[in-house]
């Protein structure tokens, strides 16, 4: 750790890097700033479909980083129009300087193949060995143009994988079962089981015709099974010891415990081993399964931990469900049962303190919170809390990384040209590419450079990269700064836990999707926003969610909408934004309950990490953002009950 130097120094050094990232960031981004301008104006043609315009002025261009890619945008938009679109890849041949474009540009004729159902321009295409791989349509394309018609692996395996599946692979597995006298077993199986588990129960009982009649029966009574496991799991005749036998009893297992957890869980430990389980493979389920009954506070929980085979789960929910019962002596005995390397964790040590302090054990809990009030984590906040110190942030103060170099870099250049005109996703690739084998100095570098241009995203990942984990700076960016402040001010929520909720949520990336459909900086969901729009008078459709201030407007919208739920308590906020608001309500018991206490027993370890971590990077936002000045913990987290949150 370096160490802590008088906030005077820290703000001077950090108004230093401040004119100084200003200057360079004014020279980078002017450098092709006429051409950059010009490159847009094309694409706006490009998109307007005046595409004949667009080329004629192509030599305005020369010398720009991304002309290669404006080529590509016209040979695509060339193809896209084109009705012999295999007629192009001579072009495309000669787009060899990024392989990349090249082979989007090749996946671009077969999808426009496809379209026109030119199915020999699309295996044209097909045959180029950089062609992206389009299972089905590969599939398809084989059978129409005499692909022999049989079960080859390949084929094989993706009938199996119906979560692969397209329309174009209904249409060529129906060409080929049309012509096959017999399926391949292993693929029947794995495919049937695979529609059961996906609940695609019509889907499966097609298949029946194609199994004996033994193994049909089978497959029978795992569909007819499907809506009553409970039942099905005592009928013989699914009882098995294929893999096959034990994926369906695992599925039929995770629909009977939405019902009766006990019951499944009881069941499971005395018939596991007829569907061949090993003994390892079921203490680990019963384990998972006891840990879930704990988390949703089930009365058998207790009795069910201490039967419970031991894993790490295991021994941290005996100390929650001690926690959440209030019941300080076993708190300390289930702390006792934990490894020695997980008794030294700052999480387990505060909990010991906390559990000791509880009792009246003052002294001895004082000695613990100050063994790790100055960690620089939550835990560390919390216990510096307890005995009114400072917290520790420190920060380097190292001097400013010289960019020229790696601001010259054509590579580098092209990147930031990307993030400039405001296509991130090319640019990261292009940024990682040039960086791939950096020493520690040009992440450095790099890491001043992107934080000059404001690109946050990349300035986080090469301070980490270059091991700067201590320069705050960069690690907790001021990013967006006039939007932040601009619509935090508005609604009187504190810039700082935008920032903590913001880095958690996208570590700064605008453009960043979540598989589960959340979208942007403040990754907000489309209906969410869409309802933050409505309440004011802003349209929000999906596509406009990687806008980076229409994406904070909703998202500090959407947050002053959860502390006002929650009593301006910014724990039960951000689990919230997590978890959603009906959730959070019904984990919060009818009592006082300390917050710290809530937050430990929060049941998704999801929205637990969440929570904590938006706290954590709140304070330390807030410490950077304020000069050394910070909100404690305990006065964000003000205790509330269920019985506020319905007046």
């Amino acid at each position: 750790m370096f160490p802590k130097y008088p906030n005077f120094f820290i703000c001077a050094a950090l108004l230093l890097v401040h004119s100084v990232a200003r200057a360079d960031h004014t020279s980078v981004e002017q450098r092709y700033s006429d051409q950059r301008e010009v490159f847009q104006e094309l694409t706006g043609l490009l998109q307007s479909g005046e595409l004949t315009k667009a080329i004629s002025r192509r030599d305005e261009l020369n010398g720009y980083p991304l002309t290669d890619y404006f080529d590509y945008l016209v040979l695509r938009k060339q193809i896209e129009q084109s009705s012999k679109p295999a007629d192009l890849l001579g072009q495309i041949a000669k787009q060899n300087r990024d392989k990349r474009l090249q082979r989007r540009l090749l996946g671009v004729v077969k999808n426009r193949s496809v379209k026109l159902n030119r199915w020999q321009d699309y295996n044209l295409a097909w045959a180029d060995d950089n062609a992206p791989n389009h299972p089905c349509d590969d599939l398809l394309a084989g059978y129409i143009n005499g692909h022999p018609k049989r079960f080859e692996k390949q084929t094989r395996e993706l009938w199996a994988d119906v979560d692969r599946h397209t329309q174009n692979c209904d249409k060529a597995f129906s060409m080929l079962l049309e012509e096959v006298k017999d399926v391949p077993t292993a693929a029947l199986w794995r495919r049937t089981v695979a529609l059961i588990k996906r609940g695609k129960l019509e889907s499966a009982e097609s298949l029946l015709k194609y199994f004996n009649s033994r193994d049909a029966k089978i497959v029978r009574a795992w569909i007819d099974g499907y809506k009553d496991p409970a039942k099905a799991l005592q009928n013989q005749s699914i009882q098995g010891q294929t893999v096959h036998h034990r994926e369906i009893a695992e599925l039929f297992l995770r629909r009977w415990r939405r019902d009766d957890l006990p019951a499944a869980l009881e069941y499971w430990r005395l018939n596991a081993e007829r569907f061949g389980f090993s003994k390892k493979d079921i203490n680990e389920s019963v384990a998972k399964y006891t840990v879930l009954a704990a988390k949703r506070g089930l009365p058998e929980s207790l009795e069910l931990l201490k039967s419970a085979p031991e894993n790490r789960d295991v021994r941290y929910w005996n100390v929650r469900l001690a926690l959440r019962d209030r019941s300080w002596q076993r708190c300390l005995a289930a702390v006792d049962q934990l490894t020695e390397e997980e008794q030294l964790m700052p999480r387990w040590q505060y909990w010991r303190a906390r559990c000791l302090d509880a009792q009246g054990f003052q002294a001895a809990a004082d000695r613990i919170y100050q063994n790790i009030a100055g960690e620089f984590e939550y835990y560390g906040f919390l216990a510096a809390d307890k005995l009114s110190q400072d917290y520790v942030i420190e920060t380097s103060t190292t001097g400013i990384p010289d960019i020229h170099e790696l601001k010259d870099d054509p590579r580098i250049s092209k990147a930031l040209e990307y993030f400039f005109i405001d296509l991130p996703w090319e640019g990261r690739s292009e940024w990682n590419r040039a960086l791939k084998g950096a020493s520690e100095k040009q992440f450095m570098a790099a890491a001043q450079l992107a934080g000059d241009v404001g690109w946050y995203d990349r300035m986080m990942s090469a301070a980490f990269q270059a091991g700067a984990t201590d320069t705050l700076r960069w690690r907790f960016p001021q990013a967006y700064e006039t939007d932040v402040r601009r619509y935090a001010d508005h609604y009187n929520i504190p810039s700082e836990f935008v920032y903590g909720v913001m880095r958690r949520e996208s570590r700064f990336k605008a453009d960043v999707k979540s598989p589960a459909g959340a979208v942007g900086l403040m990754q907000l969901m489309p209906a969410t926003a869409k309802q933050m729009g409505k309440q004011i008078g802003v349209e929000a459709p999906a596509w406009r969610l990687i806008d980076s201030k229409l994406n904070i407007r909703l998202g500090v919208r959407y947050l002053d909408h959860v502390l006002d739920r929650f009593n301006n308590n910014f724990a039960y906020a951000a689990a919230a934004y997590n978890a959603g608001p009906s959730r959070v309500k019904a984990w919060v018991a009818d009592r006082p309950f300390e917050t710290d206490l809530w937050v430990e027993t929060i049941p998704f370890d999801e929205t637990r990490a969440y929570v904590q971590a938006v706290l954590f990077n709140t304070v330390v936002s807030e410490w950077l953002v304020k000069d050394g000045s910070v909100t404690r913990l305990a006065d964000r987290m003000d205790n509330i009950s269920i019985t506020q949150l319905l007046e």
